[in-house]
């Protein structure tokens, strides 16, 4: 049978705050995160937290696809190579997220999270909380040869909407929080002792009032 793994977690928290944990940004992950924001819409949320951290992002035309669904219509994202040609992505739904956002991000967020999170940030539609994100901006493709092996190489470079680039650098958050050392070891830890998370609710509840 066909299986589709799940890519996204979501959940309202208490005094309507919306969590959505999105573990990697693929071609199911864009029916999945409008259903979680959809839901959590219909359930009167008062703001919403995206959680980002260990994302390593995937596929950008999908990043592209759930901007839009939030965001405004407008540039969320650009490339150029290496002789200036650029090729840009928009938002061009009427849809956009009414209640204040706040995006989650840590070192290992990258790629298409990072495209996510800059757009958020370009638009000033949300904060990010967290620490520096990883810094994986490139277009990569790879072409192969005939005894079936392959050579991969960068063709372009990401940028966000305000011209803003990515590769080896990063995603800046808003407000930096280190995740607490004891926490680091645990594989899974619980909400109410996740201080980052605590730290993206206070964030959220300032914007919300």
């Amino acid at each position: 049978a066909w299986i589709e793994v799940p890519t996204i977690e979501y959940e309202m928290l208490d005094d309507k705050i919306g969590y959505i944990s999105v573990s990697e940004v693929d071609q199911v992950t864009v029916e999945q995160f409008d259903n979680a924001v959809t839901n959590l819409e219909s359930q009167k949320m008062q703001g919403l937290i995206i959680d980002l951290r260990d994302n390593p992002g995937g596929l950008v035309d999908s990043a592209v696809s759930m901007l839009d669904r939030i965001l405004p219509k407008g540039l969320v994202v650009y490339t150029e190579d290496k002789n200036g040609k650029r090729d840009e992505e928009y938002a061009v739904d009427k849809e956009e997220l009414k209640v204040p956002l706040v995006l989650l991000m840590n070192r290992n967020s990258a790629s298409a999270s990072e495209i996510f999170a800059g757009a958020v940030q370009d638009f000033e539609k949300g904060k990010v909380v967290g620490t520096q994100s990883f810094g994986k901006g490139i277009v990569q493709i790879v072409a192969y040869v005939n005894d079936g092996s392959g050579i991969k190489f960068t063709v372009s470079q990401y940028f966000t909407p305000d011209g803003n680039a990515v590769h080896e650098v990063g995603i800046t958050p808003d407000v930096l929080v280190e995740l607490d050392e004891a926490l680091k070891t645990m594989s899974e830890i619980p909400k109410d002792q996740d201080n980052q998370l605590q730290e993206a609710i206070r964030v959220l509840k300032e914007d919300i009032n």
